[in-house]
């Protein structure tokens, strides 16, 4: 039999078996008597997990007292430098969860701004319809719109954005000076 770290885990493996025991579920390593180990995780006497130091192999012991001080120190974290590492992960962690706090804020505010209809369209011109978005109580002269331009020449329709892009950030009133691409 043999009984090894396997990082989360301790292996115990005999006659060819490995059996994995999560550290978390282990609740007590004492000696019973003699040369017998009881490792107890914890869902009842009949599921622990009984092991003869007599037939231990690895890791080596010098007394039943040696091997359950030896299985308690594979529960122990190993102690390395990756404290360092794990505040770096911590801390991209939680840039990580700011950044998507503030993207779900961004497509939660998109859902009243999705482009269905046009809050205002104006056709006064005979080969360029402007359409407005906006929400509802923007006024012309506000910074809040998102205007496209509807072209017609030649037989082809050209669909452009004010500044390029449908932020809502043009003035109304201005659809006509503003720049389309």
């Amino acid at each position: 039999m043999t009984i090894e770290n396997n990082g989360a885990n301790i292996k115990v493996t005999e006659n060819g078996v490995s059996r994995y025991i999560f550290k978390e579920q282990i609740r007590e390593i004492e000696v019973l008597r003699g040369t017998i180990i009881r490792i107890d995780i914890g869902q009842g006497a009949l599921r622990n997990l009984f092991v003869d130091q007599a037939n231990v192999t690895a890791p080596i012991s010098n007394s039943v007292t040696d091997l359950r001080d030896q299985i308690i120190a594979m529960l122990e974290p190993v102690a390395s430098n990756n404290d360092a590492n794990e505040a770096l992960e911590i801390a991209a962690l939680n840039g990580i969860a700011t950044t998507m706090t503030n993207l779900q804020s961004k497509v939660n505010s998109l859902d009243s701004k999705v482009f269905f209809e046009p809050k205002i369209v104006d056709e006064s011109d005979a080969n360029v319809v402007y359409n407005g978005y906006a929400l509802p109580g923007a006024l012309p002269e506000q910074s809040v719109w998102a205007i496209q331009k509807v072209s017609f020449r030649d037989g082809l329709y050209t669909y452009e954005w004010a500044s390029g892009n449908k932020d809502f950030d043009k003035k109304w009133s201005d659809r006509t000076t503003l720049i389309y691409s």
